[in-house]
């Protein structure tokens, strides 16, 4: 489903699976294949929405849990996407031998992506910011509703906290989380900061 223009967001297909988003441009980027069981449903998804699978450049994971990066493998062996990790997280990514580290800034030609370290649900945890469309691709930080789990290995409720208050201060109008649908406008990714400041953060 394209959600803007170059922008398509594929929702995860069942247990241990996640949602899936592409970036098409210059250079094209896949965030979290999601799970094995399910990778065949994303080629097929992704070539109903007329894009060749084997013209993506760069595959990156928000984290390594295994509903978000399952697929990472057999997604390269299909595609030959070259896997792309942050280099805060390089002691998480060490056994998984990225082809190449990204920083603050991720520069897909026509496309620059800020790229912020928001640990708490896991020690890797990064969320993306495209600030022209004001869209924040966060993984497991934040969802409509609700948050990410800290009770996982690494996972850590005070680095939670404080990577939600960095974001609440960033200029957003769609939230695509790793799970669950999108929060849609200004007015509701406020109402959606608030509602979880008050229900969830204020207890960590």
């Amino acid at each position: 489903m394209e959600l803007i223009k170059n922008l398509y967001w594929y929702p995860e297909k069942g247990m241990m699976d996640c949602n899936t988003y592409l970036i098409v441009g210059e250079t094209s980027l896949l965030i979290d294949p999601g799970a094995t069981t399910y990778l065949q449903y994303l080629l097929e998804d992704i070539k109903k929405d007329g894009i060749d699978p084997k013209t993506i450049d760069l595959l990156l994971n928000t984290h390594i849990h295994p509903d978000h990066s399952g697929a990472n493998r057999a997604f390269r062996n299909e595609t030959g996407a070259k896997f792309a990790a942050y280099d805060g997280a390089k002691k998480q990514y060490a056994s998984r031998k990225p082809a190449t580290y990204f920083g603050e800034n991720l520069n897909l030609g026509d496309v620059n992506l800020k790229i912020f370290h928001t640990p708490g649900h896991s020690p890797e945890s990064i969320s993306l910011y495209w600030p022209e469309e004001k869209i924040l691709i966060c993984g497991d930080l934040i969802f409509l509703n609700g948050i990410g789990r800290t009770d996982f290995s690494g996972g850590d409720p005070a680095l939670i906290k404080d990577s939600i208050g960095r974001m609440s201060k960033v200029d957003i109008d769609y939230i695509l989380s790793g799970h669950g649908e999108a929060v849609w406008g200004e007015v509701n990714v406020r109402k959606n900061f608030d509602m979880i400041n008050q229900m969830y953060l204020r207890w960590l």
